[in-house]
């Protein structure tokens, strides 16, 4: 699996990350997420994301006029997306410990085994 389709599993929980420390639009919600290195394809692709949460009523959207006139869509996390990003962070928070459990006993054991053939050469 490549790193497109692991950040494409958890584009959600990012989303409503970014969301929980403000009302924001879909090419600022992107930037945020090219700023930690979680590139999307496109400016479009963002949008898929966001109309997912919103018929999830995990966030609202409302259009606002910005500094310069343009009319832009700002989307708000609500009250049940803050609980569903608190559940995705725990399960995400037991996914990696689980995870880094199995590497390192596995990843202990077969640097163990390559100390015991060097010892033994």
């Amino acid at each position: 699996m490549d790193r497109t389709s692991l950040i494409k599993g958890h584009l959600e929980m990012c989303v409503l990350a970014i969301l929980s420390n403000g009302k924001s639009y879909g090419y600022e919600i992107m930037k945020e997420l090219e700023k930690h290195q979680l590139k999307l394809k496109g400016v479009g692709s963002i949008y898929p994301i966001l109309s997912k949460l919103k018929e999830q009523r995990w966030v609202t959207d409302t259009r606002e006029l910005s500094e310069s006139g343009k009319a832009r869509v700002y989307y708000e996390i609500t009250p049940s997306g803050d609980l569903f990003l608190d559940k995705k962070i725990q399960e995400w928070q037991e996914l990696q410990q689980d995870i880094r459990s199995l590497l390192s006993s596995n990843v202990l054991r077969l640097s163990d085994g390559v100390e015991q053939e060097n010892q033994g050469t």
